[in-house]
């Protein structure tokens, strides 16, 4: 009997240990995670901040690639116009430049065939 009382009593200051030794671990994950909480936070803001500002340069280009688009846009409707007058007005002249194009392209791709076969 005296050996159970003994075990019993051994038992239960294992168990205090056990139970002292965890609550300074509690203690010590909660003041390590107090602490860390605003940096934590500092660092999540700052994330926050940068993608902020990456989205914003990111709509401030594509807003320049929109307007730039519109100004390409404008400049193809105005040589398209100005072409077409060109080619009423010129008709032959129109038609010579043409098939000299034709001509130079032809020469140019039969010399390019030629070295490929080489």
């Amino acid at each position: 009997m005296e050996q159970s009382t003994n075990q019993s009593l051994s038992k239960s200051a294992f168990d205090r240990g056990v139970d002292t030794a965890s609550d300074s671990l509690h203690q010590a994950i909660d003041s390590a995670s107090g602490a860390a909480g605003p940096a934590i936070k500092q660092m999540t803001n700052s994330a926050h901040d940068t993608v902020n500002s990456m989205a914003g340069g990111a709509h401030y280009a594509a807003a320049a690639i929109s307007h730039k688009g519109e100004q390409l846009h404008n400049l193809q409707q105005q040589l398209t116009k100005n072409t077409r007058s060109q080619v009423r007005s010129h008709p032959l002249m129109a038609i010579g430049i043409a098939l000299a194009g034709g001509v130079l392209l032809s020469w140019w791709f039969s010399r390019s065939s030629r070295r490929d076969e080489s």
